[in-house]
């Protein structure tokens, strides 16, 4: 994925233990509409095998000297290299966790993950969003959500390297929701977070007939949900907290519209599976295109800039001018 351009990958959602998910047939596609539905119920290999799998990329991350050779040996190492590259693009990867079906214990296998998962991972996702664990939204309700963060965080903090944690939240909250979660990831000082999972819900305009489906839906029918729920969240919490935005992104224009609406980051799934793996590049001409033609040079430039955060945006601004101003002269008086 990050040869294909990707920045970062995030990967997951992973259990503790390994668990076959829900019963099949449980995705589908509502091609009209450009969405899925899925209800897959965290199916999963188990930490052990995903442990083994990133100790597998990291490890290719090293990169091998060739042994002294001739000419011949080294072509064909280079011929190899380039059909089956050994070591990959560079990238951030996140890891993506969560609880298995059965837990009552819910915080321990989230802390069992961190601990395990920890060490390989740029950063780590508490995802508490899928519509397809019973139960498992509850864990937004601020008091538990205090009580998981506080746990997650203690086990991130025991870390030898701590990463940065963030939290995946569900489109389907009320606005009332919002404001007691951003107020539990403002006070534990939360390191961002993810906007948003699938939703339960159904627009009246879906014409696919997969539409009645039970599961979680993405993809272009929950776009403007997803960025309606960046913008609130990025007000609440006075852009205090990156958020990576997710849902229907398939132009750069979509990128660009939750980048404004306070996205620091964005994420694409479900429009790869109907635009391909070109997607990528595609999004990155456009948004350099539209960025260009605002007059805007850096993805800073963009973040919360729509006019109803117009306050935060210009503060924010502000306070970076600020930070690079005291940066230069700090840089003035050790070289003097």
């Amino acid at each position: 994925m990050l040869d294909l351009g990707f920045g970062f990958v995030e990967i997951g959602t992973v259990t503790p233990e390994a668990q076959a998910g829900n019963p099949k047939p449980r995705m589908f596609r509502l091609t009209q509409d450009l969405g899925i539905v899925n209800r897959y119920g965290f199916n999963s290999q188990g930490a052990a095998a995903v442990e083994a799998n990133l100790q597998a990329y990291r490890h290719s991350q090293v990169k091998k000297k060739d042994p002294e050779a001739g000419a011949a040996w080294k072509a064909m190492r280079w011929l190899q290299s380039t059909m089956y590259p050994e070591q990959h693009a560079a990238g951030v990867v996140g890891v993506n966790i969560g609880k298995n079906k059965e837990t009552e214990d819910s915080a321990a296998d989230y802390v069992s993950n961190i601990t395990r998962l920890g060490v390989y991972a740029d950063y780590l996702v508490v995802n508490i969003s899928s519509p397809n664990t019973a139960g498992l939204r509850e864990l937004q309700q601020a008091d538990a959500l205090r009580s998981l963060l506080q746990a997650c965080l203690k086990a991130r903090d025991a870390l030898e390297v701590p990463v940065p944690l963030l939290v995946k939240l569900a489109p389907d909250l009320t606005e009332d929701d919002l404001q007691e979660i951003a107020n539990v990831l403002l006070s534990l000082e939360i390191d961002g977070i993810v906007v948003t999972n699938t939703t339960k819900e159904r627009p009246r305009d879906l014409i696919s007939k997969h539409r009645g489906e039970i599961g979680g839906l993405s993809g272009a029918p929950v776009k403007d949900k997803s960025t309606e729920v960046i913008r609130h969240l990025f007000r609440l919490t006075r852009g205090k907290i990156p958020i990576i935005g997710v849902g229907g992104v398939g132009t750069g224009h979509d990128a660009y519209v939750k980048l404004k609406a306070g996205a620091s980051l964005v994420q694409v799934y479900s429009m790869m599976v109907y635009k391909g793996p070109g997607l990528v590049s595609q999004i990155r001409h456009e948004l350099a295109k539209l960025m260009l033609q605002n007059g805007q040079r850096s993805i800073e430039d963009v973040v919360g800039s729509d006019p109803c955060h117009e306050d935060i945006f210009w503060k924010k601004k502000q306070a970076a001018g600020v930070q690079m101003v005291q940066e230069m002269e700090e840089t003035l008086a050790i070289n003097q």
